[in-house]
C-alpha cells in the first residue's frame, strides 16, 4: 500500500453541476406584431414576465452582429392570450427595430 498518492479523477467522469439555460435577466424569445398592441409597448406571456422578475421596463435586443445590435426600450406589458415563447409589439416598433416578423430576439430586463 503506498501512502502520499492523490487519485486524479478526469472532469468527464466528476459530477457535473448543472448549467443555468439562460442568464436570469433575459430570454429569448420570438417577435411578432400585433394591431391591439401600443406603439412603445410589449406584451409578454406570464411565464417570461415571472422569469425576468415583474419587469416595468425590458430592452429588446435584435441580432445583427456585435457592433450592429439593434436595441429598443418598450414598457412592459403581461398578458395572457400571448403564447408562450412570444413577444407581442407594434407593426411600426417592429419596422423600427429593424426585423422581420417571427425573429428570435433576446428580451431583457432594464
Amino acid at each position: 500500500m503506498e501512502r502520499g498518492r492523490k487519485l486524479l479523477i478526469p472532469p468527464f467522469l466528476s459530477p457535473q453541476q448543472e448549467k443555468k439555460e439562460q442568464k436570469r435577466g433575459e430570454r429569448r424569445a420570438r417577435v411578432r406584431s400585433a394591431e391591439e398592441v401600443e406603439k412603445g409597448v410589449v406584451k409578454l406571456p406570464p411565464d417570461i414576465y415571472e422569469a425576468l422578475d415583474k419587469p416595468a421596463e425590458v430592452e429588446i435586443v435584435a441580432p445583427g452582429g456585435s457592433s450592429h445590435e439593434k436595441k429598443k426600450a418598450f414598457r412592459a406589458v403581461p398578458d395572457e392570450k400571448v403564447p408562450s415563447g412570444e413577444v407581442h409589439v407594434s407593426a411600426e416598433d417592429l419596422r423600427a427595430l429593424g426585423v422581420a416578423e417571427n425573429t428570435v430576439v433576446t428580451v431583457r430586463k432594464r
